[in-house]
């Protein structure tokens, strides 16, 4: 009967061990929150970051839902950035917002429409440790499956 070797599979495991681990989907949910203007709907999916990325440790994507009735995420950015991650235990400061509208932010809009646009914010703590207003910038499709290591769909 053969014997297992040891000293053969201590650098396989320890060579796996320095791959870096992928983003991993962490919460796709429905997140309801109060704003100034009633209460708000839309669907949030958060991406946890491998541990080497070190400046963000998550991606936030915040979809825009045609059966919102309250206030758009956008004109509540700020507001809904502290209320996720209070419920979620992330830093807004710490992750990446891709705020995304397709075809199911618009009723009646054609489910096959590949129309669809992605903001990305970045906040910021003050000195006083609130948030400051967001950073925007266009992304691509392609830039959030990046940034979700392909995890996005």
């Amino acid at each position: 009967m053969p014997r297992l070797c040891l000293t053969g599979l201590v650098p396989v495991l320890l060579a796996m061990t320095a791959i870096p681990a992928p983003a991993q989907l962490q919460t796709d949910t429905l997140f309801t929150w109060q704003g100034y203007d009633g209460a708000g709907t839309c669907r949030v999916r958060i991406y946890r970051m491998p541990p080497a990325e070190a400046h963000r440790t998550h991606v936030v994507v915040i979809q825009e839902l045609a059966g919102n009735r309250g206030p758009t995420t956008v004109a509540d950015a700020r507001h809904l950035a502290e209320m996720i991650g209070r419920s979620f235990a992330l830093d807004p400061a710490a992750a990446y917002w891709i705020f995304h509208w397709g075809a199911f932010s618009f009723e009646g809009a054609r489910p096959a429409s590949r129309k669809e646009l992605f903001l990305r914010a970045t906040f910021r703590r003050t000195g006083s440790h609130h948030l400051t207003s967001p950073t925007w910038r266009v992304v691509s499709r392609e830039e959030v499956e990046e940034y979700t290591d392909r995890h996005f769909r």
